[in-house]
């Protein structure tokens, strides 16, 4: 787990809040912490068992319970991400609809099988045309036709591994 950020929003809090300020203002939200329980959770050497102070801490701070946690996130990308997401979960959708002529929003299940079934008919649409193609060559470029797709092959499987070295 990342490094929790409550000593350092405690001081940069203006004015400043105590370890027993940050109590009392947890007590106003229903939680109960000495300043030894939040010494440690601040410190790190304890985790608070009720996940609920998380939550607290957030509002109290005005921040993200990510951010109290003491993970980075980057609010704009975070964003753009979930924008991103519903945009493409709308074309899908709209994309189901259309195909299997159902008016209501597909559930995720739903849209996984389709997904699914999508690739598997392009796979087969491959294969078949693969096939034609194939029966149509003499056997020396039917040969030739199989080491192009083996090299190909081996190809992406390169730039899948010189795209993980790079991270």
């Amino acid at each position: 787990m990342a490094k929790n950020r409550i000593k350092e929003l405690r001081n940069s809090a203006n004015p400043k809040i105590t370890l027993k300020e940050l109590s009392e203002k947890l007590k106003e939200k229903g939680l109960s912490f000495t300043d030894s329980q939040l010494s440690k959770f601040e410190n790190g050497t304890s985790t608070p068992r009720n996940e609920e102070i998380w939550g607290a801490l957030a509002e109290i701070f005005n921040i993200s319970v990510y951010y109290v946690m003491g993970y980075d996130i980057d609010e704009k990308e975070l964003t753009d991400l979930f924008n991103n997401l519903n945009s493409q979960t709308k074309i899908l959708s709209d994309e189901y609809k259309k195909d299997t002529g159902k008016a209501k929003n597909p559930t995720i299940k739903e849209l996984r099988q389709y997904v699914n079934d999508n690739q598997e008919r392009k796979i087969n649409e491959d294969i078949k045309q693969l096939n034609n193609i194939s029966y149509n060559l003499n056997e020396i470029n039917r040969k030739k036709l199989i080491e192009y797709a083996k090299d190909l092959s081996k190809l992406q499987n390169f730039e899948k591994e010189k795209a993980e070295d790079k991270k």
